[in-house]
Formats: C-alpha cells, structure tokens, sequence
C-alpha cells in the first residue's frame, strides 16, 4: 500500500506589518501541519534596502518577517508569479526569492520562471507550476521577448506544451494560476475554460489566485478546479487597524487538503477567515458552506451561472467602459482641456498619446479586457456562449 500524502493549499498571503502580531489557532496549525506540502501565493515581494518607491502606481511589499512566519507554519513552496511580484523591481524579486529558498518558483529568467517545482514526498514526485495574468510588468507576455526577469505568463501557448512535458517528468502535477477578476466570487467563462484546459493537457489540480475572495470549484474530468482561494492574510496598510470595508469576503479565505494515497486523488475544504489583521482561524461559520454551495451550483448550472454574471458584469463592465470613454471621450470642457494639455504634453515628451495608464492596465488584463467585452455583448443582447 503507498504511503498517504497530504498536500495543503492556501491563498494568497501579504503583511505590510510585521508577522509577529499574527496569531493562527490551534486548530489551523494542526491541520496544516499534519500535511507533507504547504502551498502559498507569496503575493507581494519584499522591499529591497535603501530602495526608493517607483513611480507610478501603488507599489506594495510586505514584512521582511513573512517568510519566517510561514516556515514556521510548516510552508514549504511559494509560488512567485503574480501581479506584485516585481512592484520593487528585480531587487525586490532577488530579495523575495532568496529569502524563501528553494521552494519558491514561477519568477526568475525566462527559462526559470516557466519550470515546475519538483518536491519528493514518500516516492513520489509531486510538481507544481505556478502561472500569472498579464500585469502592469514582470510577467513575460511579450512573446518576442525574453530578456530579463518575470513570472511565467498563463496564455504563452508554450504553457500547454510544458504541462505535457512536466507530467512525464512527475507523478502528479499541480497547476497554480493567479487571474480572474477582483473582489467577486465567481470565475469569468475565459477564465474557466483555460483552466480546464489545464486539466485536459495533463494537470491533476488547479488551484487559482487573485480575486482575493474564494471563488466556487468544480470536478473536471475526475480532477480538482479551484478558482479562487481567496487571501490567507491580505494587508497592505502599514498597521492592524485597516479594515477593507469596501471589499466582500476580503477576510475570507479558502483552505484545500490534497490527499493522495494509493494512486487516488482525494480532497476537502476548509473556510478560513482573517480576524483583525492579527489572527486567522477555520471560519466556524455555516453560512460560508452555503455560500460555497452557491457558488458551486452556479458553475455547474449554466443558466444560473449566466443570470449570476450577467447581473456582475452589468456593474463592473461600467466601471470599465468608463475607462475607455475618459480614454477618447471626454465631454466636459474640464474633461476636455485637461485632455488636450496631455495631449500636448505627450507630444513634447515624444510620447503617444493615446498610452493612457488605465487603460494600459484594462486591455493588458486578459480577464479585465474578456469582462468588458462579455458585458457589451450582454448589453447589447449579442449571443456569448458559456
């Protein structure tokens, strides 16, 4: 009989502030400790010393203190390819990664960053391939380019080939993608189908970061698709105090537990929840089942899946187009002249003037730019399959 392996799986972690304030119950350190491999999305990098912050957008790092923190938990691999992981450059990515040691993976050269991380556990090989979205920078989604360092993009089409690849290689292989749309709980269809095709190209597991609330899951083709694992422990804010009052199931997290035993995939979920900025706790809640029993009925009815999303997308694509009309059509005179003084601005600068960052940030996102495309079909009744 083969020995029982335990794989844990949590979302994505960043504190601002220091990790010695954060306390994890009992009953969460047991069960992640009673797993042979802890996965994590480390989604913010450390900040390099003495660095100045980049212009531009927010940049976030997090504590230098987080790593230990998450040994200390019994994490083991890291997955590095995100949206944030260069915020700081390749200074801060050098730092993050060396920091977390050889188990953290998906970031580096362009070679690097496409290879799986290989753990031993009881005879077995078990890979991981981690995969981010194309963000604001680092992700390597110029397919004419590879110098320098990124994170490994999802819809290189070299992806597929190397699930293919890795699964000869390993026994099982685990596919750690970080996309969809923020703050809502349920997967786009774009977003569905290339992490089933994840699946059908070989992988044994999906298991999906960036929304920053759990999402619902499915079993495709016997194997596992989580969406979204929502945030292990999310702040970005310097002290404990910060509440993102704005955000639903911001403090929510989803835990997956991945037993193999005897050539057989076996899992269940646990809800966990942050508490204050300062603790995280298996949410005792029931209404967090029922809301997991939602979302799973929604991915798995098609009408109900359609009517959930058409009703998001109703808002969100709003808040989308909007970008794109202050981008080219602005109407008041403010709005106007304020665009023509960029205008002119850009040109003295040789710049083009239609290099808007907002917009930049809207079409360079697969899932954003799918999201403002499925609204306008909805809203203007054109036919979208799901």
């Amino acid at each position: 009989m083969m020995n029982k392996i335990r794989l844990f799986f949590a979302g994505d972690i960043c504190s601002k502030p220091s990790a010695a304030s954060i306390s994890v119950s009992d009953e969460l350190k047991g069960l992640i400790g009673s797993c042979d491999v802890k996965v994590i999305n480390f989604e913010v990098p450390l900040k390099p010393e003495g660095a100045a912050a980049p212009k531009g957008r927010e940049r976030f790092f997090q504590h230098d203190d987080v790593p230990d923190f998450l040994r200390r938990l019994g994490f083991n691999v890291f997955s590095l390819a995100n949206n944030h992981m260069f915020d700081w450059g390749d200074a801060g990515f050098r730092k993050t990664k060396e920091a977390l040691g050889e188990g953290a993976f998906g970031a580096g050269t362009y070679e690097e960053a496409y290879t799986p991380l290989v753990v031993e556990v009881n005879g077995l090989k078990i890979g991981f391939l981690a995969l981010s979205f194309a963000a604001y920078t680092g992700v390597f989604d110029d397919v004419t380019s590879h110098e320098g360092l990124g994170c490994a993009y999802l819809n290189d089409l070299r992806v597929n080939h190397d699930i293919m690849e890795a699964r000869k290689q390993v026994d099982y292989l685990f596919v750690l993608p970080h996309d969809g749309i923020e703050y809502i709980d349920i997967p786009m269809p774009e977003t569905m189908a290339r992490y089933r095709d994840f699946i059908d190209y070989g992988a044994d597991g999906v298991f999906g970061t960036h929304p920053h609330c759990p999402q619902g899951w499915e079993e495709y083709k016997g194997k596992p698709i989580f969406y979204s694992l929502g945030n292990f422990l999310f702040n970005s804010k310097e002290g404990y105090d910060y509440r993102a009052t704005d955000k639903p199931h911001w403090y929510e997290g989803l835990g997956v537990v991945m037993t193999i035993q005897d050539g057989r995939l076996s899992w269940e979920t646990v809800n966990t929840r942050n508490t204050g900025n300062t603790g995280i706790i298996i949410d005792p809640e029931e209404e967090r089942n029922l809301h997991n029993e939602t979302l799973c009925r929604y991915i798995g009815d098609k009408a109900l899946y359609s009517n959930y999303l058409k009703n998001i997308c109703k808002e969100l694509g709003a808040k989308e187009m909007s970008i794109v009309d202050l981008t080219f059509h602005s109407r008041t005179l403010k709005a106007c002249t304020r665009q023509l003084l960029h205008h002119w601005g850009e040109k003295i600068r040789k710049k083009d003037f239609t290099n808007d960052y907002a917009l930049q940030r809207l079409l360079t996102h697969d899932a954003r730019r799918h999201l403002l495309v499925w609204s306008i079909k909805k809203n203007n009744n054109h036919p979208n399959h799901v």
